[in-house]
């Protein structure tokens, strides 16, 4: 469990400590361990462990700011949890000024792998807590980081882990400007005759008790099955939070919905990549390619091939530059337009006909229909035979315009759409959802057909 606002911690005492303690190292500048005898330290690591067992100061409350606590893997075990987090303390009276301080860390096996720059002030007997920001990170404890660091730095077994008092990688085991640092498990690189212990799962390392420094790490440190992460508990006057990566859908999110096809609106307020999954129940069986998505500019991404008349579920996943921060919105839908097309209106604008063989004097009909597919360009009609108090075939005797006119079409059969279908590919006659065309059909009733009542039945084809 994360301790918050926590003045002490492992023992009591501490203020007896301080009261007692002298310090252990008058007259050095930076942490420079007694009788080391190798030069470079990151980068030579060949035999450096076993030289580091100079002379044993007494131990004691160090007089400087220590690495005091560290964990490297899961707080909650299970693995996959990046619970990486370094424990800094102040022992002194003083506070301690961080800004221009760097922590560093070396791998078993070669020199300095990755830094952290560090800010704020540690009050004096006071602790500060820096987390790896890592999107698997838990919560609870980047919500109690005094820093939260870049998730790049990782730390792993065999590491060692530096305090240095500027930002400049360390050039060597006796670089004025290192402050503290622990080397665990197989470390090349330790203080004193042997490394701290390894860190395993669901545990840390500690100083016993906290800020104590005997100038040897398998001394100084030991085993916690109960880690105890300790931020600041010292009021600098300044407020914080972290934002967190957030989608932001469009007020209206699913837009320019066809029968085919959609398109999902929104916002994130970081650079990163985004994708929509999408499908007809919450299982969301299909899902886009991942987009790149700039900061708070909107963006789209289209969903293709979808089932007209059909309820889509969706959710919007996005994550930032770093992988470190991800988002998904809740669960939404949109529905499909229809299949094909819809009959809006059907009008018989002239009901009755002479049988003089003239498209004037004979039938016509006005046709309001709805193409839902806007990708669909052609259209066709066609008739059956007319039949009644006689029979009239279609065929050279009907026509239908899809512009008011200006051009017509010959139906020339029963029942039988055209060969090439009327262009509709401009025509839009209504602001609403999917292609609105007005048809104008006519015919002409041949000389000598039989007076009396005819019916017929129609198909319009879209392609």
């Amino acid at each position: 469990m994360i301790k918050k606002f926590m003045q002490k911690k492992r023992g009591e005492g501490l203020l007896a400590r301080l009261a007692g303690a002298t310090a252990k190292r008058a007259g050095e500048a930076g942490k420079m361990p007694n009788g080391l005898t190798v030069g470079v330290f990151l980068f030579l690591l060949i035999g450096l462990g076993a030289s580091l067992a100079g002379n044993q100061a007494a131990a004691g409350l160090a007089d400087h700011a220590v690495i005091n606590e560290v964990s490297i893997d899961s707080l909650v075990g299970a693995g996959g949890t990046e619970d990486d987090w370094i424990e800094l303390y102040n022992p002194t009276a003083a506070a301690i000024d961080l800004s221009g301080w760097s922590l560093q860390k070396a791998a078993a096996t070669g020199g300095v792998s990755s830094k952290v720059a560090l800010s704020k002030t540690i009050a004096a007997n006071d602790y500060f807590l820096v987390v790896r920001n890592n999107s698997a990170t838990s919560q609870s404890l980047k919500d109690a980081a005094d820093l939260l660091v870049s998730s790049s730095f990782s730390l792993a077994d065999d590491n060692t882990i530096i305090l240095a008092n500027d930002n400049n990688n360390i050039t060597g085991s006796d670089d004025p400007n290192i402050v503290d640092y622990v080397g665990y498990g197989a470390a090349a690189l330790y203080e004193g005759s042997a490394a701290a212990p390894a860190i395993s799962e669901t545990k840390s390392i500690a100083r016993i008790p906290a800020g104590e420094d005997a100038n040897q790490n398998s001394v100084d440190w030991q085993t916690q099955d109960n880690p105890s992460p300790t931020n600041s508990t010292a009021d600098d006057g300044t407020i914080g939070g972290t934002v967190l990566l957030t989608i932001t859908p469009d007020a209206v999110p699913a837009q320019n919905i066809t029968s085919t096809g959609a398109q999902i609106v929104f916002q994130v307020n970081a650079t990163g990549t985004a994708f929509v999954k999408y499908g007809l129940d919450t299982v969301y069986a299909s899902s886009t390619a991942p987009e790149a998505v700039a900061a708070n500019i909107t963006k789209s991404i289209s969903l293709t091939g979808l089932a007209c008349a059909a309820t889509y579920h969706y959710v919007i996943y996005a994550a930032n530059s770093g992988a470190t921060e991800n988002d998904t919105t809740s669960d939404a839908v949109f529905t499909t337009l229809p299949c094909g097309i819809t009959v809006d209106s059907l009008t018989m604008t002239k009901s009755s006909a002479k049988a003089n063989n003239q498209y004037a004097d004979g039938w016509q009909w006005e046709f309001n229909i709805t193409v839902w597919n806007m990708n669909e360009t052609a259209l066709k009609m066609k008739f059956n035979q007319w039949t009644g108090a006689g029979s009239l075939d279609v065929g050279a005797n009907m026509q239908y315009s899809v512009d008011n006119g200006a051009v017509w079409t010959d139906i020339l059969a029963n029942a039988a759409y055209p060969a090439v279908g009327t262009d509709i590919s401009g025509l839009d006659n209504g602001a609403g959802a999917g292609r609105q065309v007005k048809i104008i059909v006519r015919m002409k009733v041949p000389v000598g057909t039989a007076a009396g009542y005819y019916n017929s039945s129609y198909g319009i084809l879209t392609e």
